[in-house]
């Protein structure tokens, strides 16, 4: 487990979370209340998009709520949930 991954693990641990299983380096379940799949980032560091929407898609397969864990370059964590966006066919568009 690398060091960003152990601050994020013990501030969701300050805030009464459980950790359950780690998945993959970054990427670990954790629960209050419910189970939440955790991804964690670092500000300025860049992801590929199909990673990202792997885990979006493993926690759809799941079914759990992805939580992004943003930590900044001066250690604070934030947490931001994370949707699949799902837009409406577009009902005017011509088909070729």
């Amino acid at each position: 487990m690398n060091l960003l991954e152990e601050q994020v693990i013990n501030d969701l641990k300050s805030r009464g979370f459980k950790i359950l299983e780690r998945i993959d380096e970054g990427l670990f379940v954790a629960e209050k209340n419910d189970r939440y799949l955790f991804y964690v980032m670092v500000e300025g560091v860049e992801k590929p998009l199909r990673q990202l929407y792997r885990v979006l898609n493993m926690g759809e397969s799941m079914s759990m709520s992805v939580v992004l864990a943003l930590v900044s370059n001066d250690g604070v964590v934030t947490y931001y949930f994370a949707h699949k966006l799902r837009l409406p066919k577009n009902v005017h568009a011509q088909t070729a």
